[in-house]
């Protein structure tokens, strides 16, 4: 068992760091299975499809980080500290996995659609924060969703100019600085 799990792990690595740089689309069985070291058999005895490989590894990634930043908002009090904490915790999601950051959050690969109505994901998160800082009067009245959208743009930019080059270095030195702009962006938000 220990070697279908490693040829499991094999094959999911080597098909988020592909789809990430040449996405789903641009991406078949035979090269994730070259990539992998494996055969496309063993490839197919864990996901019927590249489509099934690559939705269980978005769902459970942004699922994932939707619970990571749920426990952020519980762990941190008032609106700064908690906006500061998921901003840091985006830049070392793309400074440790830059291909998981960029599969995930930055590919434009349709799977997102397929999250089922109801679950806990990064936006819910972010915006229950915005939501609890106007209802706390932190924040004058703002959309919650608005606010999740500025500050996730805010990572998202940063991270896209780091993806084509534009910026360099790693984004955790760069997290309070991000989070500062995040914060004074969704204050900036109409009501």
């Amino acid at each position: 068992m220990p070697r279908t799990s490693g040829v499991k792990s094999k094959v999911e690595r080597a098909a988020l760091v592909l789809f990430a740089a040449g996405g789903v689309e641009g991406v078949t069985i035979a090269d994730i299975a070259e990539a992998a070291g494996v055969s496309q058999g063993a490839l197919y005895r864990h996901y019927p499809s590249k489509e099934e490989l690559a939705w269980t590894l978005f769902s459970t990634a942004y699922l994932d980080t939707g619970a990571e930043l749920d426990a952020i908002r519980d762990r941190h009090h008032g609106f700064a500290a908690r906006v500061t904490a998921m901003v840091a915790r985006f830049c070392a999601l793309y400074d440790d996995d830059p291909a998981l950051f960029r599969f995930m959050l930055l590919a434009q690969h349709g799977l997102l659609p397929r999250i089922r109505p109801g679950a806990r994901t990064p936006v819910d998160a972010i915006a229950d924060t915005v939501a609890a800082a106007v209802a706390d009067g932190q924040l004058a009245p703002v959309d919650p969703v608005a606010g999740a959208a500025v500050i996730l743009g805010v990572v998202l930019q940063t991270a896209t100019f780091h993806v084509y080059g534009r910026l360099s270095g790693a984004l955790r030195p760069s997290a309070s600085a991000l989070a500062g702009a995040a914060i004074a962006a969704v204050g900036a938000l109409p009501g």
